[in-house]
């Protein structure tokens, strides 16, 4: 597929994102929360604005949020091109290919079915390694680039959400979403549904940024992470929140796991004279924020009930 067929793909995608009449979706969301997504609380407080938008923080669940999503949301995906790899088949070095073995490690123990599902997929880099470290994958993909680069790998990829997949129930050992969540409007229907096609004793496992973490503290809203447009970020978790999303879809336990420390992520340190002295002494931190859990990534393991 050619660069020029790609506009129209991601078009589509804002026309599958948009709600069926806009001018009433933003009528009815107001210019402020009336009730928190995942735990209903109605106490808010502003954090801080960027991109022209208020980021606000639930004062029972602590989830942070932007709240008056559209049209940008929905916008916004159009420009995703100069974000995500479309043109080419994307390939996993030594440390993506590390981190990906980490992330299945600890996934290992449930392997009972010996199926994994991906959703946010993309090129299938994840899927193919769990592949070849023994697992049957499947994937699910809005995107439509980078869904057919992914089947080009000769792996199974529904183009398209978790919902309209309509997968068989109780069919997958374990659901991954990685780098997912922060895009999700709503995400407690969505983990419903992930909870549905796992069985008994599976678990759905989530990677995205934390928004507790000592990182998201101390640069409150030059965080990286809080990014509205272009990426679409627009919910930030952190363990506390992660445990109300768990009860409101409905799992029964839930573990958090955080990792790192760095006050400057790697792409804003390209260039700078003094990358290797800052990346220095973060090391010491990086241990002291994961025991704290206060690290600055986030993964949490939601498991269904027997």
């Amino acid at each position: 597929m050619t660069l020029e067929h790609y506009p129209a793909q991601l078009s589509a995608l804002s026309a599958r994102l948009a709600p069926a009449d806009l001018a009433r979706a933003i009528a009815e969301l107001g210019s402020e929360p009336r009730a928190c997504l995942l735990c209903g609380a109605a106490r808010f407080e502003r954090r801080f604005q960027r991109a022209g938008k208020w980021f606000w923080r639930c004062a029972s669940c602590t989830l942070v949020f932007v709240h008056d999503i559209y049209p940008e949301f929905v916008t916004d995906t159009e420009t995703l091109g100069q974000t995500y790899v479309l043109d080419r088949l994307d390939v996993a070095g030594p440390k993506k290919t590390v981190k990906y073995d980490r992330f299945l490690a600890r996934l290992e123990p449930r392997k009972k079915l010996g199926r994994l599902l991906e959703v946010g997929c993309g090129q299938g880099l994840f899927l193919a390694r769990a592949q070849e470290l023994g697992w049957r994958v499947q994937g699910v993909e809005v995107l439509a680039p980078v869904a057919a680069r992914a089947r080009e790998r000769g792996l199974e990829v529904f183009l398209g959400t978790l919902g309209e997949a309509r997968l068989p129930a109780a069919s997958f050992d374990v659901l991954v979403m990685r780098e997912v969540i922060e895009h999700i409007v709503d995400p407690v229907p969505l983990l419903r549904e992930a909870a549905r096609v796992l069985r008994p004793g599976g678990v759905a496992a989530l990677g995205t940024g934390n928004a507790g973490s000592w990182a998201a503290l101390l640069r409150g809203g030059d965080w990286p992470y809080y990014r509205f447009g272009g990426h679409m970020h627009i919910r930030f978790y952190s363990p506390r929140s992660a445990v109300a999303l768990a009860r409101a879809a409905g799992f029964a336990r839930v573990t958090c796991l955080t990792s790192g420390f760095a006050f400057r992520e790697n792409e804003e340190l390209r260039g700078c004279w003094y990358r290797s002295l800052l990346k220095l002494a973060q090391a010491p931190l990086s241990p002291l924020a994961t025991v704290a859990g206060r690290g600055h990534r986030l993964v949490m393991e939601f498991e269904k009930g027997a």
